[in-house]
């Protein structure tokens, strides 16, 4: 072997035994978890855990460390990993909340502190409620250039396109004649056919926190007649009108079948959509719908679902919503 490529066999071993030996460092934290409930009152009692990753030669593996909170709802706790944490708490009577977080670089010293707050949710009075996930369920609106109402209790179409009764949302569809992934435009708008139906956008990350999100009772005021969801893609780039309606963080409280009494408003149905509301127009002659909708039909604004009586019966499984 020639002096020059022993040079570069020493380098690469070098190399290799650095970047294994900087895969493996490993921080200390110092964590206080805080659990609270819906009043940041502190949770006696509570199941509370932390889990610490940690790199090994091949992956990664989750190291736990569990207690349960005392008067004061804290846990605290020492660990090493490589900077990502889960955590969360669960108590009867309460939903279960689950958090991660990924620490920002290594620290300046060996040892990070940091507290974290945990909310348990009590549960409340769930009570049974339409409930479905209709990415699916391909909704496909069965006309363009003209309203089209969705019975959402049916869930299906009203006449002349399907055998829904009751409009609840009514969908308005304009597209290209010819849609394709580098040319691409479509606008579809979303009316109530009642003078106080409507709905509001609710902003809550979906997946970190409580099992239960959005809030207990819809609000009394401030649902808009109409929601404008527009994009389109061309050589220029896509453009996206009103907001972003592909973000995470955007969910939807609504009112509909609102009853009223000499232009008073009376009554009506209150329900929830976790997530966006969705869709295409690729690969479809008009364009498919896709949320998670949830119809509670008692005429009151609780927006808790019992997750064992879905009035929609039993559902196909990727059909079916398991968060309350």
């Amino acid at each position: 072997m020639t002096f020059s490529k022993s040079i570069w066999l020493i380098l690469v071993v070098l190399f290799l035994s650095f970047s294994v030996s900087c895969a493996l460092v490993t921080d200390m934290y110092e964590i206080q978890v805080r659990v609270v409930d819906d009043d940041g009152a502190p949770v006696k009692d509570a199941d509370v855990y932390i889990s610490f990753a940690k790199n090994t030669s091949s992956d990664s593996k989750m190291s736990s460390k569990k207690s349960v909170t005392g008067a004061d709802g804290i846990f605290k706790v020492s660990g090493s990993g490589n900077g990502h944490v889960s955590y969360g708490a669960t108590k009867n009577g309460y939903y279960p909340s689950h958090y991660t977080y990924d620490f920002p670089g290594r620290a300046d010293t060996s040892l990070q502190k940091r507290e974290f707050v945990v909310l348990l949710r009590k549960i409340g009075n769930p009570v049974p409620m339409y409930a479905r996930d209709t990415v699916r369920s391909i909704i496909e609106i069965p006309v363009v250039g003209k309203n089209v109402g969705f019975d959402l209790i049916a869930f299906d179409w009203v006449k002349p396109y399907g055998n829904g009764e009751k409009p609840d949302f009514i969908f308005h569809l304009e597209r290209l004649p010819e849609v394709s992934r580098k040319n691409y435009a479509a606008t579809l708008t979303i009316t109530f056919p009642n003078k106080y139906d409507g709905l509001q956008k609710v902003f809550e990350q979906p997946r970190d926190g409580s099992a239960y999100k959005l809030p207990r009772f819809a609000p009394e005021a401030g649902y808009e007649k109409k929601l404008v969801l527009q994009e389109s893609f061309s050589a220029a780039g896509p453009i996206k009108l009103n907001f972003n309606f592909r973000d995470e963080n955007i969910n939807y409280i609504f009112r509909v079948r609102s009853v009223e009494n000499d232009g008073e408003f009376v009554k009506a149905m209150y329900g929830k959509v976790l997530g966006q509301i969705d869709f295409s127009a690729t690969g479809s002659r008009t364009a498919k719908i896709y949320f998670k909708y949830y119809l509670n039909p008692d005429y009151t604004r609780n927006l808790e679902f019992d997750t064992k009586h879905n009035l929609f019966g039993e559902l196909p499984d990727l059909e079916k919503i398991r968060q309350p």
